[in-house]
């Protein structure tokens, strides 16, 4: 079986039918967090407001890719859950950090991160649907966003309406991506106007030029945060990033290639080890392992990567092909179907002993992306 057939086989047949039932809590509503290592639904847990947007967007993608029957049905019941429990001050006052199985609030703190994950699933389900209550729901959000979530010292975002301590790269490289997704979903230029602020704080404030790095967390100021939070290094983040920089560019026309070729180069040089083709969890700015476990993520986040380098340069991947083997191999070899094994240490032990949904969304994305280039070759 190639990888094309590989890919389109366990994403119809296996991934997306066991997240559209065993995923969906029937009783409660919305999605489940996550499943045991036997494939049955842990539903005494609460449930993030992210997870139900990263489901969101896989099914309303599956739904606009004809990979699956059912997939807008589970997402309009996701969409559903949300409206009804997670914005109880109202859609414009934002959404909730954590929901109890059966709807209340859990946590009610406001969170960039997951207001990223819902301005992308709404997008992506407004490019699905066109519904006017979907595109309600993206203006909504951006509105909180903007009054609820902007820091103070300006230039971006606060992590979340407490204000900590500082500042992270991590919703803002996702940000990046939810306001492409809307200006594609919606043609309105002030998203990617914002998609521009995002990029020119990334290449102005987070990417550091002399070590072709970027740091997960800042003090308030964009300095680098003070102590060990200052030296994490994730090469899952860099491909990640050099993914989203190309489709920046594209939308935009800005040229990326210099920062997003050093922090690919970064990951490809420093993060692999032992002749691995997985990528570690942890690096510091000098490229020493901060920790060798091995995330399923980084591994998608880095088929990612290969594929847009090779796509602009008009070649196909052995490389790619490589890390979608390592994904079968060593991750998507759980015993049910359509499952995972999440995380696994240096020599390949699972440390993880249940299935989380939220790794659905990256190992998607990847896959379809590696069916739309590969579709490019024919």
């Amino acid at each position: 079986m190639n990888q094309v057939s590989r890919i389109s086989d366990w994403l119809r047949h296996a991934a997306l039918p066991l997240w559209a039932e065993a995923g969906i809590d029937r009783a409660a509503g919305g999605f489940v967090e996550r499943l045991n290592w036997a494939g049955t639904p842990v539903l005494n847990i609460p449930k993030r407001v992210r997870v139900q947007a990263r489901q969101i967007y896989v099914y309303a993608c599956a739904h606009r890719l004809g990979l699956y029957p059912d997939a807008l049905a589970a997402a309009d019941q996701g969409f559903d859950f949300l409206i009804a429990h997670a914005c109880p001050d109202g859609l414009e006052a934002g959404f909730v950090h954590a929901l109890t199985r059966e709807g209340g609030v859990h946590s009610a703190q406001r969170d960039t991160y997951d207001h990223a994950f819902l301005l992308f699933a709404f997008s992506a389900l407004y490019r699905a649907t066109g519904q006017d209550r979907v595109r309600a729901a993206i203006d909504a959000t951006a509105h909180a966003l903007a009054t609820r979530l902007r820091h103070p010292c300006g230039d971006g975002y606060a992590d979340d309406d407490m204000l900590g301590w500082g500042r992270s790269q991590n919703p803002h490289m996702h940000l990046l991506e939810a306001f492409l997704e809307a200006y594609e979903a919606t043609g309105s230029t002030t998203f990617l106007h914002n998609a521009e602020e995002i990029f020119i704080l990334f290449r102005d404030r987070m990417f550091d030029p002399a070590h072709a790095v970027l740091r997960e967390h800042y003090e308030a100021d964009w300095s680098p945060a003070t102590g060990i939070r200052g030296m994490i290094v994730e090469p899952g983040h860099h491909e990640e990033w050099a993914w989203l920089l190309h489709r920046y560019a594209r939308l935009s026309g800005s040229p990326v290639a210099v920062e997003a070729g050093a922090l690919h180069g970064f990951a490809s040089t420093h993060g692999r080890l032992g002749g691995s083709i997985l990528l570690c969890d942890e690096l510091n700015p000098a490229g020493m392992v901060r920790k060798s476990s091995r995330r399923s993520w980084p591994q998608t986040e880095a088929l990612k990567a290969e594929l847009v380098f090779a796509e602009a340069a008009g070649m196909e991947s052995p490389m790619a092909d490589a890390i979608v083997d390592g994904l079968f191999d060593h991750y998507l070899v759980h015993p049910v179907p359509g499952a995972w094994i999440d995380w696994i240490d240096a020599a390949g032990v699972p440390i993880v002993d249940y299935v989380p949904a939220s790794t659905f969304y990256h190992i998607f994305l990847a896959f379809c992306e590696y069916l739309r280039v590969a579709a490019l070759h024919k």
